[in-house]
C-alpha cells in the first residue's frame, strides 16, 4: 500500500504479520458460507447504541472525510437512537492502532482495512467478524472486487468501501513531445525513451524508494505482467511455485533492465515517494507513479488531461495481465468483540446506497467499489481510464503476499537493484530465500495461504 509511509507503518506492518500468521485461524472456525448463506441480522436495538468507527482514507482520496461526516449525519437522521464516532487514523497509526484495540477489546464496531492480505490477516487471528455473516450475498456480490481479495474459505471477510486502481502510471506527453518521443507502450520503446531522455539529464520516471513503499508498487505493475492470476502467487507462498521461477521472477530482470538505462532519478533511493512525485508535477521528469484515487487530482497540478496522459505501466511480457491497471478495493470489517454487528452492518450497507455512491463520487471524484455506481456519467478522460481498470478486475499481486516478505524481500531489494548493487536474479534468489524462512518460523501461514489460494 501502499500509501503515504512513515518508518512506523513498516515496523508495524511487520509486526502484524507475525501476529496474524503465528496464531490460529480464529476467523475461519464458522462453517462456510457461499458469501453470506446466513440469514444476516438486522438492527433491532431501539435503545441508544453508539458505534465507534477508526477509519483511513482522506490522505488517498481527498474528500472523503466531508463525505462520511455528511454521511453520518444522514443516518443518524434515519436512526435517532444511533451516535457514530469517528476517527481519521494516520497512515503509521492504523495498523498499530487497531492491534492494540484488539488486544484490550477497546469499544470498536467498524474498522478500515486495506485489502487483500490486510484484510485477510485480522480475520485469520479471530479479530474480526465476517461481513458475509452479516450482511446478504445479494447486496455483497456487487462490491467490487470481495471475491478476488476478500474471500476466504467461501466467506467475505471485510466490505469493499472504494477502488485504488493500483497503479497508475502519469506520462507528461508534452515533455515527451519536445523531445522528439511519443508515448511507450512497450519495454522496448520504454527503454528507448528512458535512453533518451536520460542523455538529457531528464529522468523518465520519478520514484522515491528511501520509505520502501514504492517498491511494492513495483512489484505489481512488473510483476503481474508475466503471471496468468493471483493465485501462482498464493501457490508460491506455500510452496508449490518458486519465486525463482520466470514467471514470478523475471520482473527482477526488467527492474534491473531499467536502473541500467538510467529511467530513474539519480536520487532515487534518497527520496521518499511523494518526495520524488513532486518532480513530475514541476516539469522535471517525464512519467510518475501515483495511488489511482488521487491520480485525477495529481493529474490535474500537472497540466491536466490535455498534456498528461493516465496509463498502465508499459507492457514487458505478453501474459495476459501485462498493460493493465490493476484493481484494489479499500475495505470496511467489523471486529469480532463489537457489541453492535449488526448496526455496523447496516451502516456500511447504507454507505452502498445509490445517493451515497453518488456523493462519494462527487466530493472525491474516486470510484467507490460497487458496481451499482453510473459509470456512464463520467467523462473526464483521466478518470474513464482510471475507472476502466478499476473495474476490469485486475488483481494488485502485492496484496496476495505476506506482508512480511514485502517488507524483508521486496522493499529492500528494489532498493538494491535500483542502486546498482544487486542483479535481478539475485534479489529474486534472496525474495525465495526469505519465503522459505518465513514458511519455517510460521508454520501458520502455510494453513492461513492454501486455504486463501483453495478459493482462486
Amino acid at each position: 500500500m501502499r500509501k503515504t509511509i512513515k518508518a512506523a507503518a513498516l515496523l508495524g506492518v511487520a509486526a502484524l504479520t507475525l501476529a496474524a500468521c503465528s496464531s490460529g485461524s480464529g476467523g475461519s472456525t464458522s462453517s462456510p458460507s457461499a458469501g453470506g448463506g446466513s440469514t444476516a441480522p438486522s438492527p433491532t436495538e431501539t435503545g441508544p447504541v453508539t458505534l465507534t468507527m477508526h477509519w483511513w482514507g482522506d490522505q488517498e482520496a481527498p474528500g472523503a472525510k466531508k463525505w462520511l461526516d455528511a454521511a453520518i449525519t444522514a443516518y443518524q437522521t434515519a436512526h435517532p437512537n444511533i451516535t457514530i464516532k469517528e476517527t481519521l487514523e494516520t497512515t503509521d497509526g492504523l495498523i498499530p492502532n487497531f492491534e492494540a484495540a484488539a488486544a484490550a477489546k477497546t469499544p470498536l464496531d467498524i474498522q478500515y482495512f486495506w485489502g487483500g492480505i490486510y484484510a485477510q490477516q485480522p480475520y485469520w487471528k479471530g479479530n474480526t467478524a465476517a461481513i458475509s455473516d452479516l450482511l446478504p450475498a445479494d447486496e455483497l456480490a456487487h462490491y467490487t472486487n470481495a471475491k478476488m481479495e476478500d474471500s476466504y474459505q467461501g466467506k467475505i471477510v471485510s466490505a469493499p468501501w472504494y477502488v485504488n486502481p493500483s497503479f497508475p502510471v502519469l506520462v507528461n506527453k508534452d515533455l515527451l513531445s519536445k523531445n522528439g518521443l511519443t508515448v511507450p507502450m512497450t519495454w522496448a520503446d520504454f527503454l528507448k525513451t528512458c535512453d533518451t531522455l536520460s542523455a538529457k539529464g531528464i529522468p523518465t520516471i520519478a520514484g522515491g524508494v528511501k520509505d520502501g513503499w514504492f517498491g511494492g508498487w513495483l512489484y505489481s505493475i512488473l510483476g503481474a505482467q508475466s503471471v496468468t492470476s493471483q493465485k501462482q502467487v498464493l501457490d508460491a507462498v506455500v510452496g508449490n511455485a518458486k519465486f525463482t521461477d520466470p514467471a514470478l521472477g523475471d520482473w527482477w530482470m526488467r527492474l534491473e533492465e531499467s536502473q541500467k538505462h538510467k529511467c530513474w532519478n539519480a536520487d532515487i533511493n534518497s527520496q521518499e515517494l511523494y518526495q520524488a512525485q513532486q518532480m513530475f508535477v514541476d516539469q522535471k521528469a517525464a512519467m510518475t507513479v501515483t495511488a489511482g484515487p488521487d491520480a485525477p487530482n495529481f493529474a490535474k497540478k500537472a497540466g491536466g488531461p490535455d498534456k498528461i496522459e493516465v496509463m498502465a505501466m508499459p507492457a514487458w511480457s505478453n501474459g495476459p495481465l501485462a498493460g493493465k491497471i490493476a484493481s484494489s478495493s479499500q475495505t470496511l470489517g467489523i471486529p469480532s468483540w463489537s457489541e453492535h454487528k449488526a448496526e455496523a452492518a447496516d451502516f456500511i450497507k447504507f454507505l452502498h446506497t445509490p445517493e451515497q455512491l453518488q456523493a462519494w463520487y462527487d466530493m472525491t471524484g474516486s470510484l467507490p467499489a460497487d458496481d451499482r455506481f453510473n459509470l456512464s456519467q463520467v467523462t473526464d478522460p483521466i478518470k474513464k481510464s482510471l475507472f476502466a481498470g478499476g473495474t476490469d478486475n485486475v488483481p494488485y499481486m502485492e496484496n496476495f503476499i505476506p506482508a512480511q516478505l514485502d517488507s524483508d524481500a521486496v522493499f529492500k531489494n528494489v532498493q538494491l537493484v535500483l542502486k546498482g548493487t544487486e542483479t535481478g536474479a539475485a534479489a529474486a534468489a534472496d525474495m525465495q530465500a526469505q519465503m522459505e524462512r518465513l514458511r519455517t518460523t510460521d508454520r501458520e501461514l502455510v494453513t492461513n495461504f492454501t486455504n486463501w489460494a483453495s478459493g482462486q
